[in-house]
């Protein structure tokens, strides 16, 4: 059973992350973008963050933090989530976030695509590869595993190499994570 709690710090990690990814970024001295924690009503859609550029261009990002992709080589897609008396599509199926950005914990590296691109793909998986579900205190979820390299084969899918100094900060602090960072 998963700690919901644990989960939630662990997600946290990845949400600081990418908000440090993106405020990293400078030109002449300033700062490319402003990233600030989504709003209760964008979260409720299934964004963690909002982004906007200096052009005020702006997007909405769900993160999702993987501690085991890095040794199971897999993607783990949730596509639903079962409360007692309601169904849900889970957070790889949403449409609302521009992107969702992937943290294979605890590398430097990152994964993100736009769900409306990769929805298809997921659709096509679900009969392809094996779906589990994992139990919480007050829901469980069902997870479609796909191997990474069948996700990069698609062409929807990018990777991002975080700043080593990034990943430290973000990670400091947390139990014996910094002496088993892997770039």
């Amino acid at each position: 059973m998963f700690d919901f709690q644990e989960q939630l710090e662990v997600g946290q990690l990845g949400e600081n992350l990418i908000k440090k990814y993106y405020q990293s970024k400078e030109k002449d001295g300033k700062s490319l973008y402003i990233c600030r924690p989504a709003k209760g009503d964008e979260q409720r859609l299934g964004a963690d963050l909002f982004v906007v550029d200096g052009h005020l261009n702006y997007k909405y990002i769900e993160v999702k933090t993987d501690t085991q992709a890095h040794n199971t080589g897999n993607v783990a897609f949730e596509i639903q989530i079962v409360h007692e008396n309601k169904k849900t599509i889970g957070a790889a199926m949403k449409t609302f976030p521009d992107y969702l950005f992937y943290w294979i914990f605890p590398t430097t590296r990152v994964l993100y695509w736009n769900p409306s691109e990769i929805n298809p793909y997921i659709l096509d998986w679900m009969t392809q590869y094996r779906i589990v579900e994992a139990q919480n205190k007050n829901f469980f979820s069902r997870t479609l595993i796909v191997p990474q390299e069948v996700v990069m084969e698609t062409g929807v899918v990018h990777k991002l190499q975080i700043d080593w100094n990034i990943v430290d900060e973000v990670v400091k602090g947390v139990d014996g994570v910094s002496a088993i960072l892997v770039r």
